[in-house]
């Protein structure tokens, strides 16, 4: 295990430093605009984009690796395309969420609201206000950033023969990413109406947090990037879908643990506010399973769940999902879609030694990661 993990580091850093360095490039230039008002959302926008994981753009990378690519900056672009999706993404993620941190720096929204603040702006109208006004320009923002990360695969791949099977998949993974967003955001509401059967409800749960899991995560942090960086390198179809099978099951053990460390890890660690999914009412494996199977607890729970958060609601959460089995159940979800994708690339014969103990390396990762 050690040594499929230490191979997988090695690799990560070594590219990561190498995509480091072009996004701080590209960063230069997101940076200008003839127009300063604009200029100031280009700039936090650039600035959003620096000290994230990259992971997404090493997984391109590494499909371009694992499907033959000749040269390892082959996927380069379209790596620094996938980072400058998830930066939007995030701006739009931090704006439906109300998060005041992402990535250890204040959210866009929150900085453009500041701004106002500082300088004394007044409302031009009376039905704005500085939270509307702000949100509305983080939007934007965020829209640049993905419309940008389309232009940036149009732009560096104009000549690939594979551009137009490329950018209509990269547009399918945002497609699913928004419509995983879409369920997250209006689950907890839809799962309330009456016209549903008291007794289908908790299947409706658990199949609508699993869709969540596959469309929001998987999609575009797992099965897209390393999907794409193959289709770079000319990979058949049939090694697509094998591929497509095993990172649907590490993109969904992925979120399990994203789910855990947003309620037990450190802040200042995790780079964004702990205890947020209680605030928003998250519906993640530990909340569907408490309230399926442990209905008293969940009575309790629902003192909390909604609410803001505190250090003492935060610990009473973390105690019931302790008690109830909820963490236990989460672990051993998460632990089962790692093994499950183990099993599945040990027999794809494509794939070379070195390219498994990377892949296997990075689940390792995933098992390990605290943020």
């Amino acid at each position: 295990m050690d040594g499929n993990l230490n191979s997988f580091l090695a690799y990560y850093r070594a590219t990561g430093r190498r995509l480091a360095a072009k996004m701080k490039k590209y960063n230069r230039s997101l940076r200008k605009d003839g127009n300063p008002v604009v200029r100031v959302f280009r700039e936090d926008l650039a600035d959003l984009n620096e000290g994230g994981k990259m992971l997404r753009g090493v997984l391109v990378t590494l499909g371009a690796k694992i499907a033959g690519a000749e040269d390892p900056e082959i996927g380069d672009d379209l790596a620094l395309a996938f980072e400058i999706l998830q930066t939007g993404i995030l701006v739009h993620d931090d704006i439906i969420d109300r998060s005041s941190m992402r990535r250890g720096k204040i959210t866009i929204h929150r900085r453009a609201k500041s701004r106002m603040e500082v300088r004394g702006t007044q409302m031009v109208s009376v039905t704005e206000d500085a939270d509307h006004v702000a949100g509305a320009a983080a939007i934007c923002a965020g829209d640049l950033g993905i419309y940008m990360a389309n232009r940036q695969i149009a732009v560096s791949y104009a000549a690939h023969p594979a551009l137009s099977d490329i950018i209509t998949y990269f547009d399918d993974v945002l497609i699913n990413t928004i419509r995983g967003e879409l369920l997250d955001v209006f689950l907890p509401y839809e799962i309330q109406d009456s016209s549903y059967p008291e007794d289908e409800k908790p299947a409706i749960l658990e199949k609508s947090i699993r869709d969540i899991y596959h469309l929001k995560t998987s999609c575009y942090s797992v099965i897209g990037p390393l999907h794409l960086g193959m289709v770079l390198a000319g990979a058949p179809e049939e090694n697509l879908r094998a591929m497509d099978r095993a990172a649907d099951d590490i993109g969904i053990a992925f979120q399990i643990m994203d789910d855990i460390l947003g309620i037990y890890a450190d802040s200042e660690i995790l780079g964004k506010d702990v205890g947020s999914d209680i605030s928003e009412f998250k519906q993640t494996i530990l909340y569907m399973y408490v309230v399926n199977y442990r209905p008293e607890a969940a009575k309790k729970l629902l003192r909390y769940y909604g609410k803001e958060v505190t250090d003492e609601r935060l610990a009473a959460v973390r105690q019931i999902f302790e008690e109830t089995g909820a963490l236990d159940y989460a672990k051993a979800t998460m632990n089962a879609c790692f093994d499950r994708a183990g099993r599945k690339l040990r027999r794809m014969k494509f794939l070379g030694k070195e390219d498994l103990e990377l892949l296997l390396g990075f689940m390792d990762w995933c098992r390990g990661r605290r943020k």
